[in-house]
This record gives structure tokens, C-alpha cells and sequence, in this order.
């Protein structure tokens, strides 16, 4: 069978399976949707039209802190991890503040900048920047420095070392971090979206179950935001394959 295919078969498996369920009553059926009544639910709310602005929302907040959280974090994951001393002076500073749940970062800057999307963003950038940093810097203080070493045999000079030997060894490591760093900044703006403030938003949507009771408004809610962190990174994957080819595993 063609591996493409595989997953397909998986999801359609589970859909009969999670169908299944709900006909068979495993689930009490006021807090389990089956299948047909979230799909039913999901044309619903295309037809209504809210959900774009949702998404519209969650992803601006996203993509919004992963973009910031990238030009503070590249440069400084890439300038700890080529200077191992300076990696030997701020490694156990990364892993403390990789230690720090950054949701519990949200009331303090609730206090500072108030219940709005900079509060939001601002916590996503703190848990997205700290990954980026650990992963970049980790990954290149573990790198053999033969390459260095042989190309400043060959009289190139920091710069050109950067260039052709540095940026190449650090390029997996970014890929990995960026993955990681969406996925962990759209839980964070989900859950900071359903706290306090928000009026657009997945999260928003997920916190007005508790007034609607719309559970399968709800289950198809968690399938969006669980589409968009798995497109989000096939995006990073096929980007991953383009430019970092030389890769064999």
C-alpha cells in the first residue's frame, strides 16, 4: 500500500470508531458529540460566518508572536550556541526558564499591559523564545567543530565560517524549533484567549461552551485548532525537506 495513503485509512478508522461509540452509548451523550452532529455543527457555523473571525484571531496572535519571538530568538540561539563559553555562562539560565510554565507568566502581564492582545502575545513570545534559544543554542554547542576547525585551516575567516558552516549546522535545529514553538505558542493563545478579555478567538469559542452548551460546536472547535497546529507544521516539514536536503535522516 502506498504510504500516502496510510493516513488517510488511520483517520477514516477513527471516525468509525469514534462513530461507533457514540451508537453504542460508551459516552454519556450529553457531553459526546458523534461524528455526524459535529460535521452537521461545523456547516453550521461555516454558514454563520464567526468562525473565520476566530481563526483569523488565533492565528494573527500566533503567528504574530512566532514571528518576534524569531528575530530576538535566531540570533541569540545561534550566537550562544557558537561561543561555548558563552553557552557554558547561559545554559542552565535556559533550562530554568524553559522550567517556568509561561501561562503563569499571563498575570503579570495582565497587571503591566492590561487584558489585551499585547498581554496574549507577550506570553506566547516568552514560551516560543525560550524554546527557539534552547533548541538553536543546544543544538549547535553539540555539533563537532572539525568543520570550524578545517575551514579556518583553510584560512577562512569568522565571517565566512558563519556562513558556510555555522548557518548550515544550525538550519535543522531551526526547523525543529520553530515546530516546536508553534505548537507551544497556539496552546498558550488559546488558553490565554478563554481567561479574560478576548472577544474573537478559538479560545473564546471553546470558553462559551460552558454558557451555549453546544457540545458539538465545541468538538468541532478542538478539530480546527488541531488542524491548524498539523498544517502549520507539514508547512515547517516541506520546508524542512527544501532547504535542508543534505540531511539524510
Amino acid at each position: 500500500m502506498n504510504a500516502k495513503y496510510k493516513p488517510i485509512i488511520g483517520i477514516i478508522g477513527l471516525i468509525v470508531i469514534w462513530q461507533l461509540a457514540a451508537w453504542l452509548k460508551l459516552f454519556n451523550l450529553i457531553y459526546f458529540a458523534s461524528p455526524i452532529e459535529v460535521f452537521k455543527e461545523a456547516i453550521i457555523m461555516v454558514q454563520d460566518g464567526h468562525i473565520f473571525s476566530d481563526i483569523f484571531f488565533t492565528l494573527y496572535r500566533l503567528l504574530l508572536s512566532v514571528i518576534i519571538a524569531t528575530i530576538f530568538g535566531l540570533p541569540i540561539g545561534l550566537l550562544l550556541g557558537c561561543f561555548s563559553q558563552t553557552y557554558h555562562y547561559f545554559g542552565e539560565v535556559l533550562d530554568f526558564l524553559r522550567s517556568i510554565p509561561p501561562i503563569v507568566i499571563y498575570p503579570l502581564l495582565l497587571i503591566v499591559l492590561g487584558p489585551g492582545d499585547i498581554s496574549r502575545i507577550g506570553v506566547a513570545i516568552f514560551g516560543a523564545i525560550v524554546v527557539l534559544i534552547l533548541i538553536i543554542s543546544k543544538g549547535l554547542f553539540q555539533q563537532s567543530p572539525l568543520r570550524k576547525k578545517f575551514f579556518k585551516a583553510m584560512g577562512a575567516n569568522q565571517l565566512q565560517i558563519l556562513k558556510h558552516v555555522v548557518w548550515y549546522e544550525a538550519l535543522p535545529h531551526i526547523i525543529i524549533a520553530l515546530r516546536t514553538a508553534i505548537s507551544l505558542s497556539l496552546i498558550i493563545v488559546v488558553v490565554t484567549e478563554m481567561l479574560v478579555g478576548a472577544k474573537y478567538g478559538l479560545g473564546v469559542r471553546v470558553q462559551n461552551v460552558q454558557i451555549t452548551a453546544n457540545i458539538p460546536d465545541l468538538f468541532a472547535t478542538i478539530i480546527i485548532i488541531g488542524f491548524i497546529g498539523v498544517l502549520l507544521n507539514k508547512i515547517l516539514i516541506s520546508i524542512d525537506k527544501k532547504f535542508v536536503f543534505w540531511r539524510a535522516n
